[in-house]
């Protein structure tokens, strides 16, 4: 396997040299990069509905676009979203949609984003050069195979009414058709395992073929916590996991037609299964850089919340070095990281990004953005999103040639996101009230906040007894869990159970604690989800009144 993987990298690295070549160009020229950027969509997108509508054939330049085009969030594009849903073509761009990637949105449980050929190719003008960057500035890399965190089964309708397909097809298709042979030929874990159901199956088969893969070079994932709750999953099972490598079985409950395929897709290697019962014996090491001697990086979020659980992929992988991941959502990528700079750029030959000044909303170029300042993001993609507001708010901490580089500060709507559940004020306002309707209780204050100790989870602080505040906390985690990406942290074990918590006198207290932060009592409003302010201490509430 060593020989074919370094082969499958090398052949990558030349295969992403000019992807490369073309981000370190336009970092030097970004405006005229973001201008040939613009006029591309804009050209792609002229005589679809929405272009016709926008008159995208009279815009010239970035100064017509602003003023004509107005800013749009996820609700607003709604019904043409549903049509397209529907199965009709030419809405929001003149390329056919080829699936459907589900999202939050502000307001809905679930919102759905149209991927197109040209999409994923500004994904792939990313996700290139970082991938060049990292095979060519740690060499250790291209010497072994990568762990890509597989998304996993979704439980969602796989396809629309107009028969289009919800869900990415591969995570591969983030890269370009000719390159994923060779992608997964680097891989540490087959695909197989991300389609063989619940999580806990999925976590099984993940480890027992990274413990069957001693090359293991990297390892890439979203959130941190999604790794240290794999290491706890290898902890509790390590013996067991010895036991099917060492013998090419899988001691779960599997249809035959997959235990079939894993059969091929994970062989029995002996030697490595007694060479670790033989070095560790039936507890897995503290350090697990002891069983994966070749791993040299990990990759994952770093910043805002990730903060907490990344220390625990520090405590066990302590030698490893770790790459912060840029800013990436399912409607585009604003940043990568490089290893030449020391925070991610701005990804310029992707698509056109617009910098909002959260004061006016006023789009500023991205070459005259002033460093030390905060700003909105807004994209504009292939797929059909025009001077969308992603709602993530962003700092200039310098220039890397002459583009931005960024770091991620929060949410510019007040919205919570631990571990990536995407949690806003009117989502959650939205489900208080179901749950409410869904119980048959009254309630006069009800308010959700953000825990991330012991383990990151929310709790419900609800004006009434404490059994009423657990039953309706016990109903808003039911009814989050139609929002696609709260329903995947908690399936995956990243966010526990919402808690109810029993308060007494909420508004006056809530209004007290913000006038004490400077607010005019009579502007304030107390929010369905509050992120902001400690309210164990607003609330004063003991711990036996924590509902459970």
């Amino acid at each position: 396997m060593s020989g074919l993987t370094r082969l499958a990298n090398a052949v990558t690295v030349a295969g992403a040299a000019r992807s490369s070549v073309r981000l370190s160009a336009a970092l030097r020229e970004p405006a005229a990069a973001q201008g040939a950027v613009l006029e591309r969509i804009l050209r792609g997108a002229r005589h679809s509905e929405y272009g016709r509508a926008h008159r995208f054939a009279r815009l010239r330049g970035a100064a017509d676009f602003a003023e004509g085009v107005p800013l749009v969030e996820h609700d607003d594009l709604v019904p043409w979203i549903d049509r397209i849903a529907a199965g009709e073509a030419n809405v929001l761009t003149r390329a056919p949609v080829r699936f459907m990637e589900p999202t939050g949105g502000s307001s809905g449980y679930m919102k759905l984003v149209p991927y197109t050929d040209a999409l994923l190719g500004e994904f792939s003008a990313a996700t290139l050069p970082w991938l060049h960057d990292l095979l060519t500035r740690r060499p250790a890399l291209a010497r072994g195979r990568a762990y890509w965190a597989i998304t996993p089964p979704s439980r969602l309708a796989t396809s629309t009414a107009g028969g289009l397909a919800v869900g990415m097809p591969d995570d591969a298709d983030y890269f370009p058709a000719l390159l994923r042979p060779l992608l997964r030929r680097t891989l540490a874990v087959p695909a197989s395992v991300g389609r063989t159901g619940p999580i806990g199956t999925c976590r099984y088969l993940t480890l027992l073929a990274l413990l069957g893969a001693p090359d293991l070079a990297m390892v890439s994932v979203w959130s941190p916590s999604f790794l240290t709750l794999l290491v706890d999953a290898l902890d509790e099972s390590w013996e067991r996991l010895l036991r099917d490598l060492e013998h090419g079985t899988v001691s779960l409950p599997l249809p035959r037609a997959v235990a079939v395929r894993l059969g091929r897709d994970l062989p029995a290697q002996p030697r490595v299964a007694q060479q670790l019962r033989a070095r560790f014996g039936d507890h897995a090491p503290q350090d697990l850089g002891e069983v994966w001697e070749q791993l040299a990086l990990i990759s994952c979020w770093t910043e805002g919340n990730a903060w907490t659980a990344l220390q625990g992929v520090r405590a066990r992988f302590p030698g490893v070095e770790v790459q912060g991941k840029g800013l990436l959502a399912t409607e585009g990528v604003v940043s990568i990281p490089l290893f030449d700079a020391p925070w991610p750029v701005l990804a310029v030959t992707s698509h056109y990004l617009e910098l909002l000044d959260p004061r006016d909303l006023r789009a500023v170029p991205v070459h005259l953005a002033e460093v030390g300042a905060t700003y909105e993001v807004a994209l504009t993609t292939g797929g059909g999103l025009h001077r969308y507001r992603l709602r993530d708010l962003v700092r200039v901490e310098g220039f890397h040639h002459r583009t931005p580089m960024i770091s991620f500060q929060g949410r510019a709507d007040r919205a919570s996101d631990l571990a990536g559940e995407k949690l806003t004020p009117a989502l959650v306002e939205r489900a208080i009230a179901d749950a409410l309707h869904d119980t048959g209780i009254a309630v006069a204050f009800a308010m959700l906040a953000p825990s991330p100790a012991p383990a990151p989870h929310y709790r419900l602080f609800v004006e009434g007894t404490p059994t009423e505040a657990a039953e309706v906390a016990n109903a808003l985690d039911r009814r989050l869990g139609d929002a696609h990406h709260y329903a995947l942290c908690r399936a995956l074990g990243q966010l526990g159970a919402i808690e109810g918590v029993a308060v007494r006198d909420g508004h006056r207290r809530y209004e007290g604690a913000c006038a004490d932060r400077g607010q005019r009592c009579g502007s304030i409003k107390p929010p369905a989800l509050e992120a902001t302010l400690d309210l164990d201490q607003v609330f004063d509430v003991p711990p036996l009144l924590v509902a459970k």
